[in-house]
């Protein structure tokens, strides 16, 4: 807001040449530049942030106009690349600054960081390279710079040295408590912003409704479990927790978009197939999509963009045989989905992210005998399918870096040319492109690289102080899955042999010379656990030469008969404790993951005189009952990070009760997830009288209000929302009635009816079949006979008190709370008010100093002034008490 108009009037007082106005000016002039100052620094923050507060579609629309093709068109892409070389003849710094990309990916598969220590500093120094890059040049938009940050270590958690070891998604869903997805989204938001990511590609909300623990399709632990509604809740609590962690400077991907918790298989490897309606996705798949949807753009819990999946679906809108394209590929199937009422108000702003383009399942898709990999083709399907944002990653046949390198920039030219050639690609390009730049102003008000980059020091300071979050999570999460808690074995004593068997495969991050073969669940792992806990260094209950341990392969090599370098039967034989440390089922991944099944299957195994143990660090799934029978002790972890392996082995010695349950399927010991979600029918559901709240007498009729519950589920925990609760009313004379039905919210249902007649009433309240309630009686008394005297007034009902109910309150007006900078018109209009009295007051001075004599001259300067002191006075005192 500018001053000008304040100087408009007192520039003319102080150039006024007669001695009256001089003399006026010394007696109260010097008053106005007081004024004038304390008026500019109190506009002087508002002036400061006129720019972000301008309307974001205003600010979009302004930037946009000044880009040209070449800046839309590489907006639309993100990135992989090999290296951290940022030097101008890189490959990287090529892209960004002729090709003008819109994000990168950061992977240590790509050697673009080293995971150790130091890996905060290397993330944010590489990030502060690359944003330079960007803003160093043309409209200067900063970068997307997106990861992989799952949970659980690698392979689904890209940067994992000097960061905080992060629980998987199911050991969260195993809490049952969203407080813990919330701080784990905080933990993470927190790091990442300090490293100078911005782009979360997760959380995953895909809904694992039906486990395939054989290994195709199995998605384990990186969902947070098999009921949509938990699902959901807990990835809204997961992004509100990443916003505030990172005040707002990491922005969400929730995928996989539309849900492939029910495919038969993994999409990275082969487009894999669904069979549902819209109408049954709706109710299951993407339930937790509409979840994290809902709301405004910019609320906490709200997601900021949905990755796209390639997925295929057959039945997709009533056609039993019509197979749709992958999703990710497909302009009608995800059109029909995004434009769904709950979906259509996120999209208008929200932006659509495509899973990889170059993973195996793509290249057999455009060309099942691989021999081409058509990257235009591929590109523009996928953008024209409704992805704003497209992921160019593995886009060749080979993997071959140069290869992608010539992909990716002829993949850009190639839209650069539709662009000129084609309006209505234009227009599509230009809605992109809005809603791209909207996110980017979301997570950077000012574009500047003061705003954008970060402190490389501060990143090592601040990662890698969450441990005692992912403990507290490992603690709640531990399951005992078999047997019941009154037949565990007593913990390992003094002087009992301990052979622990892991599964500690080997893998690689990348192919560099730096990149070394490690396991991320090491062969020692257990061992170490148990001796700093109860080893010398302990309580010293355990002796270090009693424990052994082995990897999987030794005993596979022994249960095949094959030479083993250690006499397995004779460590079998003698110890007294048999731990089997035991990641997912999957054969091509882990050659030896199989381990367990062989041996619990082996005839060998009836013949040790040993307890065995089992801690499951992925999903609890892949045992069979009659495996597990043959166990002493089955823990579900889910997660293979250090605060798990500890809870676990706390557990095994007795120091830690496992209080967590499965939040998926687990056959093998006949846990249904759906049954253990329904009201438990052993439970007394909780009945309160809400409505009438006093003590006298009642008259009919009478409003009543009851609300039922909180009513728990098979774990002991509230039931989901919108579970159905029956209210009845018995009478006297042993009669039933149904009063009415009602949803929970929250674990509570409330009915509110009138009673039209005297008598006493017993309420009761069911839920499937949870059959039992607490009584609530209410006796309601007949009114008195007519006399002829006049009728009492009846006494005012007693306003209840406030309680949440089901169904939505009526509009009731309430104050309206405006953001900072909305208050900007009114404003405008007090301060335009103040001026225009001023500007009146003053040319109606003006004109009577020419006319009246040098007397009253005086006397009008002297009004002039005091009424502009008085102006400015005003205007003053309301900027004070409205700020």
């Amino acid at each position: 807001m500018s001053s000008a108009p304040f100087w408009g009037i007192i520039c003319p007082m102080m150039n006024h040449r007669s001695s009256v106005t001089n003399r006026t000016w010394r007696r109260h002039g010097r008053v106005l530049p007081v004024l004038l100052l304390l008026s500019f620094l109190l506009h002087l923050p508002h002036l400061r942030a006129q720019g972000p507060d301008e309307n974001p579609d205003t600010r979009v629309e302004n930037l946009l106009a000044t880009m040209s093709v070449e800046e839309r068109v590489g907006q639309l892409f993100l990135i992989t690349f090999v290296g951290n070389d940022t030097g101008p003849d890189g490959d990287i710094a090529r892209l960004i600054t002729q090709d003008h990309v819109g994000g990168v990916v950061l992977l240590a598969s790509n050697s673009n960081f080293v995971n150790n220590a130091d890996t905060p500093r290397q993330v944010a120094e590489l990030t502060n390279a690359l944003q330079a890059l960007a803003l160093g040049q043309g409209a200067q938009i900063p970068l997307f710079v997106a990861v992989d940050h799952e949970g659980d270590g690698y392979p689904f958690t890209r940067i994992t040295g000097g960061t905080t070891p992060l629980p998987s998604a199911m050991a969260i869903g195993a809490t049952w408590d969203p407080a813990n997805a919330r701080a784990v989204g905080q933990i993470t938001g927190l790091e990442l912003a300090a490293m100078g990511v911005n782009l979360l590609l997760g959380p995953s909300v895909d809904v694992l409704r039906n486990p395939r623990p054989s290994g195709q399709g199995d998605m384990g632990t990186r969902t947070f479990g098999g009921d949509p509604w938990w699902v959901g809740r807990m990835g809204r609590a997961y992004i509100e927790g990443v916003h505030q962690g990172s005040g707002g400077r990491v922005a969400t991907v929730a995928k996989h978009f539309p849900g492939h918790g029910g495919s038969d298989r993994l999409p990275d490897e082969e487009v894999a197939t669904v069979d549902k309606s819209l109408q049954e996705l709706k109710e299951v798949e993407l339930a937790p999509f509409i979840a994290v949807t809902a709301g405004s753009p910019g609320e906490d819990a709200v997601t900021d963009a949905l990755m796209s999946s390639h997925i295929r679906y057959r039945g997709f809108q009533g056609e039993v045989r019509r197979f749709t394209a992958p999703i990710s590929f497909d302009a009608e199937g995800m059109g029909a989905i995004l434009s769904l009422d709950e979906l259509a108000p996120w999209r208008a702003t929200g932006l659509m992210v495509s899973d990889s383009l170059g993973v195996p399942a793509v290249r057999k898709y455009f060309d099942p005998t691989l021999g081409s990999f058509p990257h235009r083709r591929i590109a523009k399907e996928a953008f024209l399918a409704g992805n704003d944002l497209l992921l160019l990653s593995q886009f060749d046949l080979h993997n071959d870096w140069a290869t992608q390198v010539e992909n990716i920039h002829d993949t850009i030219a190639f839209f650069r040319e539709e662009y000129r050639a084609n309006p209505a690609f234009a227009a599509r390009v230009d809605e992109a492109v809005a809603r791209i730049l909207r996110l980017k102003m979301r997570l950077y008000p000012d574009f500047t690289p003061e705003a954008v980059q970060v402190h490389p020091e501060a990143a090592n300071q601040v990662c890698g102080l969450g441990g005692q979050v992912t403990q507290h999570i490992a603690n709640q999460a531990l399951t005992l899955l078999y047997p019941d808690a009154n037949a565990v074995p007593p913990p390992p004593r003094r002087g009992e042999r301990i052979l622990i068997l892991t599964d500690a495969r080997q893998v690689r991050e990348c192919f560099a010379p730096h990149c070394r073969p490690f396991a991320p669940l090491s062969q020692t792992a257990v061992e170490e656990a148990i001796l700093r806990a109860y080893g010398p260094q302990g309580t010293a209950q355990i002796d270090g030469a009693d424990i052994t341990s082995l990897p999987f392969g030794r005993l596979k090599k022994y249960l095949r008969g094959e030479p083993v370098d250690v006499d397995v039967e004779e460590l079998l034989a003698s110890a007294d404790w048999i731990i089997l440390a035991q990641q997912d089922l999957n054969p091509v991944k882990g050659p030896n993951s199989d381990t367990v099944k062989l041996f619990l299957n082996d005839s060998r195994s009836t013949l040790y005189d040993a307890r065995l143990v089992v801690f499951a660090f992925n999903a609890p799934y892949y045992l069979d009952t009659t495996e597990i029978s043959k166990l002493s002790l089955y823990l579900g972890a889910y997660s293979k990070v250090e605060p798990f392996v500890e809870a676990a082995v706390r557990a095994l010695f007795g120091e830690l009760t496992p209080v967590g349950a499965p939040p998926v399927d687990v056959a093998g010991i006949n846990y249904d997830l759906q049954r253990q979600l329904a009201p438990d029918p052993d439970q007394t559901i909780p009945l309160a009288l809400l409505e009438p709240s006093d003590g006298g007498p009642l008259l009919p009729p009478v409003q009543v209000r009851l609300r039922a519950g909180p009513l728990l589920d098979g774990n002991g925990h509230p039931v989901a929302d919108g579970v159905t609760v029956a209210f009845y009313a018995e009478y006297t004379d042993g009669s039933r009635t149904l009063l009415r039905r009602s949803e929970t919210t929250e674990g509570n249902a409330e009915v509110q009816f009138t009673l039209p007649a005297a008598g006493q009433v017993r309420f009761r309240a069911e839920s499937g079949k949870a059959t039992n309630s607490r009584t609530v009686v209410l006796t309601i008394q007949s009114p008195p006979t007519a006399t002829p005297s006049p009728t009492p007034t009846e006494p005012p009902t007693p306003t209840p008190p406030p309680v949440r109910t089901t169904a939505p309150p009526s509009p009731t007006p309430e104050a309206t709370v405006l953001p900072a900078g909305t208050d900007r018109p009114a404003r405008a209009a007090a301060l335009l008010l103040a001026l225009s009295a001023t500007t009146v007051t003053a040319l109606v001075g003006l004109v009577l100093l020419g006319q009246e004599r040098r007397k009253h001259k005086v006397l009008v300067v002297r009004w002039l002034a005091l009424v502009t002191i008085g102006g400015m006075g005003g205007y003053l005192v309301y900027l004070l008490l409205t700020r």
